[in-house]
């Protein structure tokens, strides 16, 4: 028999592993006014407003920090299942609907919906990125191909990806006017140039590691969650290299931003915590959701370092000062105990 856990007196004898961990009254929660909601991809405009998508109910909702209200509205297709929402540079909102296959937007003064029918039928779009220029960049899971509109001339265009059934998730248009993306499937990371349509393609080292998000920090540095190997994994354009960072809870990345310091910010939905990982000090820090069935999903960063992440399960969207977060490290238990206590641990041994 083995036993894991000894009583002795009042005392519980663990092995307890050094860990990063940070204060939890840095984060605060707001419940969203939607009934059994399902709150996932969320981003942030200039003004500070919080945008996000309800996947289950079909709406887009706005919170304003400065009165911590919500607003919704109701996107004009039924059932639509919006997947992915961001804000250009002109503050337009632009999302992708998985089932209704449309990229839309939404004009906030006039209060006014459009939606422009994706080419390719059943295309499955996932997630999305605006160009410099303006231009809605999409992926399209199950169309195998990378979706560019225009929004002036209202036209699409469809990039047919190399590798076959690649099912592309995450996408981000650098400001170099390079389109990166990730394909799940093909286990690559790839670059396509708009000019050209040409996609080039980076095998990543480590094979079926379900590579998903994507972000890129201000170093022109790529970043995406590998979520077999539970690990966040760096991409450097120039020298072509990866680098991989282990996730000190052994979690599952998923939603990904970059704060103002270049910090990595990341959803682990499994866990249920939020995490940041430092390049410059090469360490981690991890907040754990306590209280009900917290577990978040999608991130962003807007003003003044304010990390907003969106909550399924309880239907909340959580914020994290980012200001002044100070690691700590739990510290590793240790217990003195006499000669009867001894004998009990040696009767209990394998």
């Amino acid at each position: 028999m083995r036993c894991r856990n000894v009583i002795i007196g009042i005392g519980l004898f663990t092995a307890v592993a050094a860990q990063a961990f940070a204060e939890e009254s840095k984060v605060k929660y707001y419940s969203i006014p939607s009934s059994n909601g399902v709150p996932v991809a969320i981003s942030s405009d200039v003004s500070g407003r919080i945008w996000f998508v309800d996947f289950r109910n079909n709406l887009i909702f706005i919170f304003n920090q400065k009165d911590e209200q919500f607003t919704k509205y109701e996107i004009p297709t039924s059932r639509s299942s919006a997947t992915d929402i961001t804000v250009d540079h002109k503050g337009r909102i632009w999302f992708v609907e998985e089932d209704g296959n449309q990229i839309g937007t939404f004009d906030l003064e006039t209060k006014r919906f459009e939606e422009y029918d994706i080419p390719s039928p059943k295309s499955q779009s996932m997630r999305l990125s605006v160009d410099k220029d303006g231009r809605v960049w999409f992926t399209e899971f199950a169309g195998n191909r990378i979706g560019e509109f225009d929004p002036v001339t209202k036209s699409f265009k469809e990039h047919p990806i190399p590798t076959p059934k690649s099912q592309p998730v995450g996408i981000v248009a650098t400001n170099k006017g390079a389109v990166w993306f990730i394909e799940t499937q093909g286990n690559k990371i790839s670059k396509l140039i708009p000019e050209t349509g040409k996609i080039k393609e980076y095998i990543i080292p480590k094979p079926f590691c379900v590579p998903t998000e994507l972000t890129i920090d201000g170093q022109g540095q790529l970043w995406f969650s590998a979520r077999k190997d539970r690990k966040l994994v760096k991409f450097d354009p120039v020298s072509e290299r990866f680098d991989e960072f282990e996730l000190p809870g052994k979690g599952v990345p998923e939603g990904l931003a970059v704060d103002s310091a270049g910090n990595i910010w990341y959803c682990d939905k499994y866990k249920k915590r939020v995490g940041r990982y430092s390049p410059k000090d090469k360490g981690f820090i991890e907040f754990d959701l306590v209280g009900g069935d917290r577990a978040p999903v999608d991130i962003t960063v807007a003003a003044s370092n304010k990390v907003w992440f969106t909550v399924i399960g309880t239907n909340e969207l959580g914020v994290i000062d980012g200001n002044g977060i100070v690691k700590v490290e739990s510290p590793k238990m240790s217990i003195s105990i006499d000669e009867t206590e001894k004998n009990m641990l040696k009767q209990l041994s394998p």
